[in-house]
């Protein structure tokens, strides 16, 4: 069994009132979630990761999680970074949203929080009302997607269409008036479009679009097709690692 530690977040107030009973259970459990998330930023990570325990003790509040040593020395190295740096900018989106909340809610309540652990005798971190670890990266990212789904209403005075997909819900397209007239009506029709916008890094919710162009979507399904697909590709499955990794990569977007 791989050596274990701990790390800590002790949370005081400005007069030293603070007590584990003075906290609610809401922020219990986002202090649970946001150190899960720092250590395993994605859901791959998390559902790999490996057994972490928590406490809450005296001492003003401690939040304690116990953990594997590699998971105390990660934490450790990255906490001690973001002290030495002064700034977030190194880190991932995910892991700067959660030190940038941290730094909002010690504004806020006036708290100091720090990062202690059980391979460093001085705080790794501190984060209080006086310091400005603010995130800088940005909130979304523009590219080209495709989306698949039926096409509800098209048209307007400022013309655009609306699509209703599985992952992104309903959405509205800016098309030019040529691009909708094109061809023959899609209104309540299944259709695959490429667009052009912002998807948020964030909620990965989509905004800004505007069409590129259609592509007609007729899903057939063809089992003799597709057993001979499966026979032929299956030679070379060995040669892949992570099979379900290579296929999330090449699924489109939206699909």
């Amino acid at each position: 069994m791989e050596e274990q530690g701990y790390i800590e977040l002790r949370v005081t107030n400005k007069d030293n009132t603070l007590t584990p009973k003075d906290i609610d259970i809401n922020e219990v459990k986002d202090f649970i979630s946001d150190v899960e998330s720092f250590l395993y930023p994605n859901r791959k990570e998390k559902q790999s990761r490996p057994h972490i325990s928590y406490n809450i003790e005296e001492g003003s509040i401690k939040h304690k999680f116990f953990l594997p040593i590699t998971a105390v020395i990660l934490f450790n190295g990255l906490t001690n970074e973001i002290k030495n740096r002064n700034n977030l900018d190194f880190l991932d989106y995910k892991r700067q949203s959660i030190i940038d909340k941290f730094q909002k809610k010690a504004v806020k309540e006036g708290y100091v929080i720090e990062f202690n652990n059980s391979i460093s005798k001085e705080p790794s971190l501190i984060i209080d009302y006086t310091t400005n670890f603010e995130m800088i990266a940005p909130t979304f990212y523009e590219s080209e997607f495709y989306l698949y789904g039926e096409i509800y209403q098209e048209g307007g005075k400022n013309p655009n269409l609306h699509i209703s997909t599985k992952q992104y819900g309903n959405l509205t397209i800016a098309a030019s008036k040529e691009q909708i007239m094109e061809g023959e009506k899609k209104t309540y029709k299944p259709y695959g479009i490429k667009v052009r916008g912002k998807k948020s890094l964030e909620d990965n919710s989509l905004t800004d679009l505007e069409l590129v162009e259609f592509i007609q979507y007729k899903p057939v399904f063809n089992k003799s097709l597709l057993e001979k697909v499966i026979e032929k590709a299956s030679v070379n499955w060995n040669k892949i690692s992570n099979i379900d990794a290579w296929l999330d990569d090449i699924k489109a977007e939206g699909i």
